[in-house]
């Protein structure tokens, strides 16, 4: 690639953002209690004083989440991703072994968190699963139209012809 990164290194930034997301998404829910030791345990990687540091560090996240209100939640959520994402993105260079361990975790914490929040504006639309898109009766259907459609042998306007 020109910019000299590797699509391994872009897929692990994709992961690593990913595993912070779900670290700050789980803070405030009530999934939090059943998952923080684990990944406690996981910073910590058998050492008490690290371990020590990660449930710190996870307190802080949710102290800081959950003190944040309206707009302020957001760029608070946003920052402690960051944060998390960081902080795997150097346990990762510390200990490459714990990369899948990581991600089993992150998946099973991903699984268990209650669908986000979507909205949609100007004739879009927006779901927080899947869309099954259908035309019938010669009629055209997708998700994301830029421009004109025009489908074949139009109706032409008015009453139907009897």
């Amino acid at each position: 690639m020109r910019n000299g990164l590797s699509r391994a290194r872009i897929g692990r930034g994709h992961a690593l953002r990913f595993a912070g997301q779900t670290v700050a998404a789980a803070a405030i829910t009530d999934v939090w209690e059943a998952v923080r030791d684990r990944f406690s345990r996981l910073l910590g990687r058998g050492d008490a004083r690290r371990t020590q540091v990660a449930e710190q560090w996870l307190a802080q996240t949710r102290q800081q989440l959950t003190a944040a209100t309206g707009s302020g939640l957001e760029q608070a959520r946003e920052a402690q991703a960051q944060r998390w994402t960081g902080r795997f993105a150097d346990l990762l260079d510390e200990d490459p072994s714990v990369s899948a361990e990581l991600r089993a975790l992150v998946e099973e914490v991903a699984a268990q968190l209650p669908a986000a929040a979507v909205s949609a504006a100007d004739h879009s639309v927006a779901a927080g699963r899947d869309v099954n898109i259908t035309a019938s009766g010669g009629g055209t259907a997708a998700g994301v139209i830029h421009g004109n459609v025009t489908p074949p042998n139009p109706t032409p306007p008015g009453p139907a012809p009897q």
